[in-house]
């Protein structure tokens, strides 16, 4: 008797380019492939420090294992991950993110892999690229995977599902508001990315400043670790707008806070460009999505049906931002079109199907 195959996902829920739907991605597929198989072993493996899998508790996975990556060094968690899959070997990989990609192209090179992308990744980086089946989750993204050396045959694009997060925010509106000295007429802004070093929290400042300066009630709320968090706290003392201001760790699982934000702002991470995925977060965050023209999350939004874009600078930002402000009943008209977009059955199976595909597409006999 043949023993049932062994699949293996390892997502990277704060590595370089990852945003909040990396996790809810691989929950996503881990559901498609056991409902395809009842006796199938999926496994899910997580990258990255202690908060990492933290991250993934609460996002809905259940790890199987924890593996770090000192300091961002590959090389450091190489034999980790080595000895994970000679303790049990896999009949297939799926690598959520481009260094989950590189790390198991180097220990795993005889594996079936499937690499799962929402952020650019590019082909030089991940071994033996040429047998990967490669699943983008936008046609843009799918167009920079084939301009960064990806074959064309072997990429598929896909749009994501709305995630389904299960867990209830930390607290009300009125009591999260609160906590933020912002009141009813306030408009709050919650800025994305999650974890990107490299993206540049001055921007949503001084958009935010000049939000605040036309005359209009604002706060902004980011996460501690983006990129010149220390120059917006030094502006904001400066400018007096510390009350208008908050880092607040529990923007890492945005259905915390959700309740009490209006406006999601997806930043322009010039080294790690978010993906499509920002657009369907929101959509199930309750709040609209405000992306940079030139971005994967722009790429994927109809301004004013399903997000709102602005054009390149800050003021472009900020005139959006206003804007918004002013119109509550299009904001409840964006969130309903976003959902409608991405939370349909025939989104979810279409992404499940196409997890599916990629997966039997590599090691057939995986699902047969």
């Amino acid at each position: 008797m043949s023993l049932a195959p062994r699949i293996v996902c390892v997502t990277d829920p704060l590595g370089p380019g990852a945003g909040t739907l990396t996790m809810a991605t691989c929950l996503q597929a881990v559901s498609a492939l056991q409902d395809q198989r009842e006796d199938i072993a999926v496994d899910v493996g997580v990258l990255g420090i202690s908060d990492a899998g933290k991250l993934a508790v609460q996002g809905g996975i259940s790890p199987a294992w924890r593996i770090p990556v000192p300091c961002g060094n590959l090389r450091l968690a190489e034999r980790s991950l080595e000895r994970m899959f000679d303790r049990q070997p896999a009949s297939v990989v799926l690598a959520f993110g481009t260094r989950a990609a590189q790390l198991v192209s180097r220990l795993a090179q005889h594996t079936p892999l499937v690499v799962v992308l929402d952020a650019p990744c590019e082909a030089k980086h991940v071994r033996h690229a040429e047998l990967c089946e490669v699943l983008c989750m936008s046609e843009y993204l799918a167009d920079q995977a084939s301009a960064a050396g990806w074959l064309p045959i072997r990429i598929r694009s896909v749009s994501p599902a709305m995630p389904t997060w299960q867990h209830v925010p930390s607290m009300d509106r009125n009591s999260l508001r609160r906590a933020w000295s912002a009141c009813d007429d306030d408009f709050v802004i919650g800025v994305l990315p999650l974890s990107a070093d490299s993206a540049d929290a001055l921007f949503a400042f001084h958009a935010m400043g000049r939000f605040v300066m036309a005359g209009h009630g604002a706060h902004l709320v980011l996460d501690p670790s983006l990129g010149n968090s220390h120059a917006v706290r030094s502006f904001a003392r400066k400018l007096n707008l510390n009350e208008r201001v908050h880092f607040d760790s529990a923007i890492a699982c945005p259905w915390k806070i959700s309740p009490a934000v209006d406006l999601w702002v997806s930043l322009h991470d010039f080294k790690y460009d978010e993906t499509a995925l920002h657009p369907c977060s929101a959509a199930a965050l309750g709040a609209p999505i405000l992306a940079q023209s030139g971005s994967f999350a722009a790429a994927a939004i109809e301004h004013q049906v399903d997000g709102l874009i602005a054009g390149e600078g800050v003021n472009a930002c900020a005139f959006e931002m206003i804007h918004a402000a002013k119109n509550p009943a299009l904001l409840a008209k964006i969130v309903s079109a976003a959902r409608v977009k991405y939370a349909t059955k025939n989104v979810r199976a279409a992404f499940a199907l196409a997890i599916r595909e990629s997966v039997q597409r590599v090691c057939p006999e995986a699902l047969a």
